[in-house]
């Protein structure tokens, strides 16, 4: 286990504001999402696109994770990483979206629009999280020099 110093706090910082913003933004779209279909749509598409939306949170916070665990190795270590991780959560996303086709009278359009919806919300976030991960570790590199 590494000894933390003050340089970790920066790092610390990124990682509280990230999970924190997408709290936040989960809630606003779940919100919204529980406002529009109670409005618009049946039971059945809901219940589907609450799965759909699941999948998609799941599958940000083990992107997230992959993140947080390859973002301090080597850059080819971390490619690597990340490009197989996004390959075994796609991977497994099918496998229970399958499952969930095959042995469920599951509403197709309700969990293919909540797991897009959650999907690219979640990629963006881990995209911007990913973003000021590098520019902090950056300056906490520069702080040290």
């Amino acid at each position: 286990m590494a000894l933390r110093t003050e340089n970790d706090a920066p790092l610390r910082y990124v990682r509280r504001k990230t999970i924190l913003s997408g709290i936040i933004v989960i809630a606003v779209l779940g919100l919204t999402s529980i406002f529009l279909i109670s409005e618009f749509a049946n039971g059945k598409f809901g219940r589907a696109y609450l799965i759909g939306s699941l999948l998609g949170i799941v599958n940000g916070v083990i992107g997230f994770l992959t993140i947080e665990k390859f973002i301090d190795k080597k850059t080819l270590a971390f490619l690597r990483g990340v490009f197989v991780g996004m390959g075994v959560r796609m991977a497994l996303l099918l496998g229970v979206f399958i499952i969930l086709i095959e042995t469920t009278t599951i509403d197709i359009a309700g969990m293919v629009t909540g797991l897009l919806i959650f999907y690219f919300t979640m990629t963006i976030l881990e995209v911007i999280f990913l973003n000021k991960r590098i520019n902090a570790k950056s300056a906490a590199k520069e702080s040290l020099q």
